[in-house]
């Protein structure tokens, strides 16, 4: 199957042109009325829990930074470019993406890991690659499901082997396309292989961090059940014991720790 990637949107790529002029960036992001107002909305939101209310754009790059927007902003960006398809499973691939962002940055902050803005960036693009195959593969649910749920199955080969491509591999080189950090990039690469999952973490490195939240936002966010139907996260299985003993948790101590971030997740939503 031939792949195409989406290129960045038009206002992704002024954000970049800027090269760094604070009040470039404030300009273009004010002048996109509906995105500005989605962007500022994320910010502002509960999980996030800024001091104050931020009321415009200007004043997110000044308070936030650059770098944080336009992550953000980039993250933001996604949902019309690739997850507006009428098919069901677009509407999943973003409803499921946007409750891991929530929740990993909830990690984040009580873990004191990772920049909240790339969790978040992250997080939405992570299963990109899902849209894409779908897009061009109608029968594309009936591999998401077979993928989940194989017990031994590596969720990237099968991909491979069925399709000719990942949706590890297709979000990472979408995330390079589109600006994001190389540790995004790497990250998503590297998500659905426990493998190269457990050497990332166990790295200490800012990826492995980022790596961590991922994983452990996607299985309280319970993905393999919502996306595939399955009700054993075969996956988790494989990575729990040195993801535990990297986090120096047992498990009845990371179950403590999932019911906190859910309690917190609950509240947000109340």
């Amino acid at each position: 199957m031939s792949i195409i990637y989406p290129e960045p949107p038009e206002v992704l790529i002024k954000l970049k042109d800027t090269k760094g002029d604070i009040n470039a960036v404030a300009e273009i992001v004010s002048s996109h009325e509906a995105l500005a107002k989605e962007v500022l909305a994320t910010i502002n939101a509960p999980y996030f829990a800024l001091v104050r209310q931020i009321q415009s754009a200007e004043e997110a790059v000044r308070m936030l930074g650059i770098n944080r927007v336009v992550n953000l902003t980039t993250g933001r960006l996604l949902r019309t470019t690739l997850f507006s398809g009428e098919h069901q499973l677009f509407k999943d691939l973003w409803g499921t993406s946007l409750k891991v962002a929530v929740i990993g940055v909830l990690i984040s902050k009580d873990l004191k890991q990772a920049s909240t803005d790339e969790v978040y960036a992250c997080s939405l693009f992570h299963n990109v690659g899902m849209a894409m195959l779908a897009d061009i593969n109608e029968g594309y649910i009936k591999d998401v499901k077979s993928a989940y749920s194989i017990e031994n199955s590596d969720i990237s080969e099968f991909e491979e082997h069925k399709l000719g491509h990942s949706h590890a591999n297709l979000g990472a080189q979408l995330a390079h396309n589109w600006g994001l950090s190389g540790d995004i990039a790497k990250v998503i690469r590297s998500h659905h292989s426990p493998e190269q999952t457990i050497k990332l973490i166990e790295s200490g490195s800012e990826a492995g961090e980022l790596l961590l939240i991922l994983k452990l936002s996607e299985h309280i966010a319970r993905i393999p059940g919502y996306l595939a139907k399955c009700p054993i996260d075969h996956e988790w299985e494989k990575i729990k014991e040195p993801i535990l003993d990297h986090m120096t948790l047992t498990e009845g101590m990371f179950k403590r720790f999932e019911l906190v971030i859910k309690k917190k997740l609950a509240e947000i939503k109340s």
